[in-house]
């Protein structure tokens, strides 16, 4: 009796040591978990921030395309009739550079507003419409010369978020602008998803939301309160029941409160959870949404924020059934195996794993960079056009830029190859700095490069990039005290039947044109 007594003791005092083992592995796997998550749901918003930066860049930097073309249009047919009458044929020429993104361009010009399409202005007139009291125009203004996003909207007719840019010009009366379909959020806001569980907005400094993986919400105003939802909701059936007939008017009048229901619908039930968000930026934070537990986090930026939210359960549950099935397998093996050998067969593993990993990514790194400009080199250049000619429908286009640096040997005989090296690195960030994100470029070798520049024909567009490099160029040598360098370039057309080959010899024959001068000249074939 007493040596059961005994045994009883024991078999209560280990398991008891072994609930408290366990206990205590538990709260350090739950610990050491909840900061994995924070890390990893900060980085998920500080990636997605960076690349909702890079669409908006590329947005600007279309619309100072269209600044050139338009400046070049005044040049050359100042009267405002004549402007007008260009205006209304160039639709299809911007369409077929910037595709889906570009909704019309349109400008105020010795006091008369010109725009590129079809609706007779007497429909405006009827109106009312100045648009010197439009926001475009009066955001313009106050720019004083910078470019000007205004706050954008849904537009229900067309299924889109639609916005303005427009710069005023350096005559302090002529206004430029530019309206954009910014379709690449709503795809960008695709491509960021990682779970089937994840709320994923992206809105501006107004709280209108121009991303969301809910299209419903597109074009409604995110705060941490109901009341502006709540009107905005008023309005909307005020508006749709004010339509009698039916028709297009109708549905999208309908389509409109439909969305301003779900979106207070949405805002009712997580406004709490919204709201902590929005007064903690930053911060990764425990919130309820839709009736399920979430992780949450809003990045902020100058212009654009990006609210970011994922199940609590897809992190939390199968990595801790993981985690508590590798202990169990570890306090198993630890009984037939020696700590040491096992400890060091990690640590071997881990090394060997980690030298192959850096092993392959110097030697992509290697097969595809210029070591000295970081620009890619001749060989994946070459493919990454042949890759893009192949991927051309019969009606694309893209124009082949080789470009070559005038007396450079000059510079090299006197000053040195340590100066020529800065000199050719300083080239490569000017020609990086004048091309779209979706454009390809290069260093052949030496002073020589290439550019590839998408979804065009107009060798008036592959000029002014070259005119544009060449300008900040000098401007950037003479800034650092470096000696002065021009380039010269010859452009060829590329279409689906190309080849690179052929392409190389065409443009290369059309910059032995251009290098005729020696200052920066350009020519095409």
């Amino acid at each position: 009796m007493k040596k059961q007594l005994q045994l009883s003791s024991t078999t209560l005092l280990l398991a008891a040591i072994f609930l408290l083992i366990n206990g205590l592995g538990g709260a350090w796997i739950w610990h050491r978990e909840v900061r994995w998550i924070e890390n990893t749901l900060s980085g998920h918003g500080e990636r997605a921030e960076i690349q909702l930066n890079e669409v908006m860049a590329d947005y600007t930097h279309s619309f100072q395309l269209f600044v050139c073309l338009l400046d070049q249009l005044i040049q050359a047919h100042p009267d405002p009739d004549e402007i007008w009458n260009e205006l209304k044929g160039m639709d299809s020429t911007l369409a077929q550079i910037e595709q889906e993104t570009f909704d019309g361009v349109y400008m105020v010009y010795q006091d008369r507003y010109l725009y590129s399409w079809d609706t007779p202005y007497a429909e405006y007139e009827s109106t009312g419409y100045q648009p010197q009291a439009r926001p475009w125009y009066q955001n313009a203004v106050k720019g004083q010369g910078a470019v000007v996003f205004t706050p954008p909207y849904m537009s229900y007719a067309n299924h889109y978020i639609l916005s303005t840019i427009s710069q005023l010009q350096p005559d302090q009366e002529t206004v430029f602008a530019y309206d954009i379909k910014m379709g690449n959020i709503q795809q960008l806001v695709h491509q960021l998803r990682q779970f089937d569980q994840e709320q994923l907005m992206i809105f501006d400094n107004n709280g209108t939301i121009i991303g969301s993986d809910q299209e419903a919400y597109l074009g409604s105003v995110l705060s941490g309160e109901t009341a502006a939802a709540e009107k905005a909701l008023r309005q909307a059936e005020e508006a749709r029941d004010k339509i009698t007939e039916q028709g297009q008017a109708k549905q999208k009048a309908q389509e409109e409160a439909e969305a301003a229901a779900l979106f207070l619908q949405f805002l009712q039930t997580n406004s709490p959870a919204v709201k902590q968000l929005l007064d903690q930026p930053a911060q990764v934070l425990p919130v309820k949404i839709d009736q399920r537990h979430y992780y949450g986090t809003m990045q902020t930026g100058e212009s654009y924020h990006v609210l970011l939210a994922q199940s609590v359960q897809v992190w939390l549950l199968p990595l801790l059934s993981i985690e508590l099935i590798l202990v169990y397998g570890l306090s198993r093996i630890r009984k037939e195996l020696h700590t040491r050998e096992l400890r060091q067969a990690y640590i071997e593993l881990g090394q060997t794993q980690k030298r192959l990993e850096i092993a392959l990514k110097a030697a992509q790194k290697a097969a595809a960079i210029d070591d000295l400009t970081g620009m890619m080199n001749v060989k994946s250049f070459c493919q990454n056009v042949t890759e893009q000619i192949q991927h051309m429908q019969e009606n694309d286009h893209g124009i082949l830029i080789f470009l070559d640096g005038d007396h450079f040997k000059t510079i090299n005989d006197t000053y040195g190859h340590q100066v020529g090296d800065e000199v050719i690195k300083l080239a490569s960030q000017m020609i990086i700095g004048r091309i779209r994100t979706i454009d390809l470029a290069s260093r052949l070798h030496g002073d020589e490069f290439a550019i590839f520049v998408s979804n065009t024909q107009d060798y008036q567009v592959a000029r002014k990039i070259v005119e544009d490099i060449n300008t900040t160029l000098l401007a950037e040598s003479a800034r650092r005290h470096m000696p002065n360098i021009t380039l010269s370039a010859g452009a060829v057309i590329a279409t689906c039947k190309s080849s690179y080959p052929l392409l190389a010899k065409q443009a290369d024959q059309a910059l032995y044109d251009a290098k005729a001068t020696h200052n920066g000249g350009f020519a095409h074939a």
